[in-house]
């Protein structure tokens, strides 16, 4: 499970970790998340009434995947089983980008 975990933190860092309004994808083990923000060189949220968090996650929970929108921003969090394949990691990385991209271009 441990270098399951690693490797779905790797494919979201990679999926996702160099679009504009991603501030940080981080986790630990098989826990990971993916925070959003308005400005992330300068540190800037974006106003949580855009609810970008939820938007995201109701992205992917139509292509299939559940990831919680935390109640502190606008991080979504991904807490898979721990039989997790690196090709179902692949699969949450490439439709977590899709989702982020439907919603925040």
């Amino acid at each position: 499970a441990g270098t399951t975990g690693a490797y779905l933190n790797a494919a979201l860092k990679d999926a996702v970790g160099g679009h504009a309004h991603v501030g940080e994808v981080r986790g630990e083990g098989m826990i990971a998340a993916v925070e959003f923000m308005e400005d992330p060189g300068k540190g800037t949220f974006f106003d949580p009434s855009k609810t970008i968090g939820a938007r995201v996650s109701a992205e992917l929970l139509r292509d299939g995947v559940i990831a919680r929108a935390m109640p502190q921003g606008d991080i979504l969090g991904f807490a898979p089983p721990f039989c997790l394949t690196e090709a179902e990691a692949d699969e949450i990385a490439g439709k977590t980008a899709k989702a982020v991209a439907a919603v925040l271009g």
